[in-house]
């Protein structure tokens, strides 16, 4: 049986009921870093600023090149296996998972925000099931053999050194 998608679901898929939760596990973050007053990184200025720096560019330059490869539009209609998503299922989402957090976590600079970012991932993979089941369901063995290639948010070797990529 066919999941029935809004558009805006398609378009945004899981994205904002999994921004609420990483914002949820950000505020106990928070709350044990101001726990925690002993949990400070020995990380100088210089270098937290740089990490948000760092984390923030590759997280835009990731959110751009998948905005340039699959528009809005196609979100949700084609199955999209060029540009970064011939490495990553959910580039969108690595942006922030990847990228951005870890930087924003560093740049906090307390323990507390190193294990949010890391916490994050085993959150995602879980809030993520439900768009791959709809993708599954709409492509079948397109996407089965795409997901069996690509990472859900770091690629696997093997796909960096393989074909192009296509199905």
């Amino acid at each position: 049986m066919a999941v029935k998608q809004s558009r805006l679901q398609r378009v945004f898929g899981v994205g904002p009921f999994g921004s609420v939760l990483s914002v949820a596990l950000l505020f106990l973050a928070v709350l044990l870093a101001r726990a925690t007053p002993g949990g400070w990184m020995p990380v100088s200025e210089t270098v937290r600023v740089v990490a948000l720096n760092v984390g923030a560019v590759g997280a835009f330059l990731l959110i751009w090149w998948s905005l340039r490869t699959l528009k809005p539009k196609q979100r949700g209609n084609v199955l999209c296996t060029t540009g970064p998503f011939r490495f990553v299922r959910h580039p969108l989402y690595a942006s922030f998972l990847s990228c951005f957090d870890f930087g924003f976590a560093i740049y906090l600079g307390h323990w507390a925000f190193l294990c949010w970012a890391l916490a994050l991932h085993p959150l995602w993979h879980w809030v993520i099931r439900k768009e791959e089941r709809v993708m599954e369901e709409q492509f079948g063995q397109a996407w089965r053999n795409y997901a069996a290639r690509t990472g859900r948010f770091f690629p696997r070797f093997r796909s960096i050194s393989s074909g192009s990529g296509r199905s």
